[in-house]
């Protein structure tokens, strides 16, 4: 595994590992993942500036994405 993942992987399952091997996510994908409604994931990869429009389809870039959430989550909990 590539980074720090390893650190954590006996708290991982299958789905978290295949999710953090994508660069990129569709919202349909960060839908099931992170349990958020797409527009809410639109929302949030816009203020991140994680968001990319190909054509007619959103992909989100994870790092981007969950640096902004790990970011909003220190902000509520100080």
């Amino acid at each position: 595994m590539k980074g720090n993942l390893w650190k954590i992987s006996d708290r991982l399952d299958e789905t978290d590992i295949r999710f953090a091997q994508k660069q990129f996510f569709d919202l349909r994908s960060g839908y099931e993942y992170y349990g958020l409604t797409e527009k809410v994931i639109l929302r949030m990869a816009r203020e991140a500036g994680a968001l990319y429009k190909i054509e007619t389809t959103y992909r989100v870039r994870r790092d981007l994405f969950d640096a902004y959430l790990r970011d909003q989550y220190r902000r509520e909990n100080r």
